[in-house]
């Protein structure tokens, strides 16, 4: 059996590693499930070694598509994402003037803007009326890896306009459009009178 040995990574990996997650060192404590002692030791270079709280700080960064990259020749060692989804390049602050919210995300090499209406956000929110701005906001932020997955699909499908834009619908998101529709065909469905118990 081969036991496969990991490069050791540095405090700059760990901090290249949190910051390209945008967490601060308490996110990344809770995330490895060590003290945030723990987190600000190893980055400020007290700690050192292969300790298990660096071993939970390497397998929560990479569980977040974090990887860590060993030196090789005259290059040192880094960090970049797995690109399994978009990178965001501006998350949207408020809603634009045809009542969408616009994510800019580098995918592949190319700026994309994805058009994210409220009627998608009403499925994915399991709305049932409008609601304000901020709780679009809110659920943007809560539904962020779904988005940007469907994002990833709709723009390897080839659904990217000349504008460079890309518009997600609620066909993009078919467990949550279905779920709608059976609540939709349930409201439809008239109450039947309990049968009475012998």
């Amino acid at each position: 059996m081969d036991i496969v040995v990991r490069p050791p990574i540095t405090p700059a990996q760990i901090r290249a590693g949190r910051a390209l997650l945008d967490w601060s060192q308490q996110q990344l404590a809770h995330a490895a499930i060590v003290g945030l002692s723990t987190v600000r030791d190893y980055e400020k270079e007290r700690r050192g070694g292969e300790g298990s709280g660096v071993k939970a700080i390497h397998e929560a960064l990479e569980r977040q598509g974090v990887i860590f990259l060993p030196g090789e020749g005259d290059h040192g060692p880094g960090v970049r994402l797995a690109a399994n989804v978009p990178n965001v390049l501006r998350w949207p602050t408020k809603v634009d003037r045809f009542g969408a919210f616009i994510i800019f995300v580098e995918w592949r090499g190319r700026e994309i803007g994805v058009f994210v209406p409220r009627e998608v956000l009403d499925v994915l929110g399991r709305f049932r009326e409008s609601h304000s701005e901020s709780e679009y906001l809110a659920l943007l932020d809560q539904q962020r890896g779904t988005l940007l997955k469907a994002a990833a699909t709709a723009i390897d499908a080839g659904r990217v306009m000349p504008d460079r834009r890309v518009h997600l619908t609620n066909d993009d998101f078919p467990e949550f459009s279905a779920l709608r529709q059976r609540r939709i065909r349930k409201s439809r469905t008239p109450n039947r009178p309990q049968a009475a118990a012998t």
